[in-house]
């Protein structure tokens, strides 16, 4: 009986007859109780059976008549009795397993004869429980959690099955059992042998997915809690359940368990549509994420490097796969795959799989690789990427610095640079009028390159002993101008070109100034001259003024070395005198407006 929007609460809607059934079946089974608890004996306890027997019937002949109060309140009370004369009352634990037992067939029994009463099916499924209470002292203890878990699905297949009232009760009731079971199948599950830990395993599996279609009934939904709540619990629940079936094969089958994980943790996202989605997809994440990480964890605690590097390059297989098929699970598939591998290089080393050497190409070619698939990506969705395709970057230079090795260093840095601009370069293009509004993005990937290109330069440098200024000076000019980016083609030239062009002509021009070295001086003078025609030919203020600056300085410079002392102080003092002459002429002071004869 539904309850409407403007029907008063529950007491209130009680009639009169009810409450006086009601108060009558609690205060007789109540009675009847305390006297089988008080005198006991055979004599007591088969009155009670006699006083249920009749309830039952009249139970039973009320649901003729329409009765349907006083059929479910003789009901009650038969069920009371019964239970009351089935040793309740101080012994529910060390009663007979099998009068509860019998108890339970009658109420199913009674159940089938009027289906319509729920007291039935709840009387059942309660000395059922006590049944199994009463028996676990005859069980052996190896298979209590057997006795738990087999209760547990009984109470969810009543949840499933029963009506709406039944399937509450039966599922709350279930809980406790199914809790239990759980704690006791993990354990079982992980430390037992033999038969008992894949009957313990399985047991829980399938509690697990027992779960799952409860979470279907509209009836069962508030009992639930959040929607993914039940798919999740389930998921690791049975995630761990397999695992620890499996933890006693070995290494190799810990490595193809995870890898099981794996799968079953991916493949699902590429292939689940409508509701099955949002009920299976969480489930299968979550006992995927389980089983690859309790794998991980028994794999390095025995320290099976070689066996992890496998299971992460399997993991990203999948991985890649849903990246290939699913363009919207690319921004997390494609840096999962990056990591994967990266990290299954990297553990290749402790193995003995791979060098150094090699283990560095492998991350820089996986920087390269990452960079180029991020860029096609969305801009919201890159920055992921470009954080784990750094890491890659980072670890590759690690390893080679620890190896030892500039010339390796320098190489791979530049082609680390060369793919961070790359990466600067396709985004650039992709974001158009965005990046022109706004670029600090794209202008911290292409500084980042430039600086990548400039210390790979000034490595190689340094390892080739080159002492030379230009050897480190024109690759942090270069690295200037390759970090302005796409400022050098647009907006004011002095921001974008200016730095580097300074950066790259001064130092050389103060040593080509101090030592007069005629190689480095005629190669400045001819660059400033180009700069000055490259400037004035595309009409780019900064390389015309600083091409002229440098070959007006450097000329003056090499001029002035050239001169002896005696003239060159005449020469400066005389320009000096010019200017001020100049100067007084244009704004005279006292003195300097009159002529010589006037001056005493």
């Amino acid at each position: 009986m539904r309850e409407s929007a403007g029907s008063p609460p529950l007491p209130y809607r009680v009639r009169p007859p009810q409450v006086l059934l009601g108060v009558g079946a609690t205060l007789l089974v109540t009675a009847a109780a305390t006297v089988a608890s008080v005198s006991g004996g055979s004599a007591a306890d088969w009155a009670l059976i006699v006083l249920a027997t009749v309830s039952a019937a009249l139970s039973l002949g009320a649901s003729r008549t329409k009765l349907h109060s006083s059929e479910v309140t003789l009901a009650a009370c038969a069920a009371g009795l019964a239970l009351s004369a089935s040793d309740l009352g101080g012994r529910v634990l060390t009663g007979s397993p099998v009068t509860a037992l019998a108890l339970a067939a009658g109420f199913l029994a009674l159940h089938l004869l009027n289906r319509d009463n729920t007291v039935w099916p709840l009387a059942s499924w309660a000395a059922g429980q006590l049944a199994a209470l009463r028996a676990m002292h005859l069980i052996p203890a190896a298979l209590h959690t057997v006795v738990f878990l087999t209760v547990a699905l009984v109470g969810l297949g009543i949840a499933l099955f029963g009506r709406p009232l039944v399937a509450r009760v039966a599922l709350v009731t279930s809980a406790p059992w199914w809790l239990i079971g759980v704690i006791g199948g993990s354990s079982s599950a992980w430390v037992a042998g033999g038969a008992e830990q894949w009957l313990s395993a399985g047991l829980m599996v399938a509690a697990a997915f027992g779960l799952v279609p409860a979470r279907l009934r509209k009836e069962l939904e508030p009992l639930l809690g959040p929607p993914r709540l039940v798919p999740v619990v389930a998921g690791i629940v049975s995630g761990a359940a397999v695992t620890g079936a499996f933890s006693s094969l070995g290494p190799l089958a810990m490595t193809l368990t995870g890898y099981t994980g794996v799968l079953i943790a991916t493949l699902p996202a590429g292939y689940l549509e409508g509701w099955y989605r949002g009920l299976l997809l969480p489930l299968a994440l979550a006992a995927g994420v389980a089983m690859s990480s309790l794998c991980i964890v028994q794999l390095v605690a025995g320290q099976h490097w070689a066996q992890i590097s496998l299971l992460l390059v399997l993991t990203a297989i999948p991985t890649v796969l849903v990246a290939v098929h699913r363009p919207e699970d690319r921004p997390e598939a494609v840096p999962t795959a990056v990591a994967c591998l990266a990290g299954a290089v990297l553990l290749a080393l402790p193995a003995g799989l791979l060098g150094a050497a090699v283990a560095a190409g492998l991350l820089t070619a996986l920087y390269g690789g990452a960079m180029t698939v991020g860029a096609a990506l969305e801009p919201t969705a890159r920055r992921t990427t470009a954080v784990a395709a750094a890491a890659c970057a980072a670890a590759a230079v690690l390893l080679l610095v620890a190896r030892g090795s500039g010339t390796a260093v320098a190489g791979h840095l530049a082609v680390q640079g060369l793919s961070t601009l790359t990466w600067a370069g396709r985004t650039g293009r992709r974001a158009g009028a965005v990046a022109r509004a706004s670029d600090g993005g794209l202008s911290a990937a292409w500084r980042i390159g430039a600086t990548q290109l400039m210390l790979a330069a000034w490595i190689a440098a340094a390892t080739a002993d080159r002492g030379a200024i230009e050897w480190y000076s024109l690759p942090a000019a270069a690295a200037l101008l390759l970090g302005a980016g796409p400022r050098l083609v647009r907006g004011p030239s002095w921001p974008a070109w200016g730095p580097g062009l300074l950066v790259a002509a001064v130092p050389s021009t103060v040593v080509a100034a101090a030592t007069a070295e005629v190689p480095r001086s005629v190669a400045l003078l001819v660059a400033a001259a180009l700069a000055m025609v490259a400037g004035a030919r595309t009409g780019v203020r900064a390389p015309l003024l600083a091409g002229a600056g440098t070959a007006l300085t450097l000329t003056l410079a090499l001029a002035v070395r050239q001169v002896p002392w005696p003239l060159g102080a005449a020469l400066i003092t005389g320009s000096v005198l010019l200017a001020l002459g100049i100067l007084r002429e244009r704004r005279p002071v006292a003195g300097f407006g009159a002529r010589l004869a006037d001056l005493r």
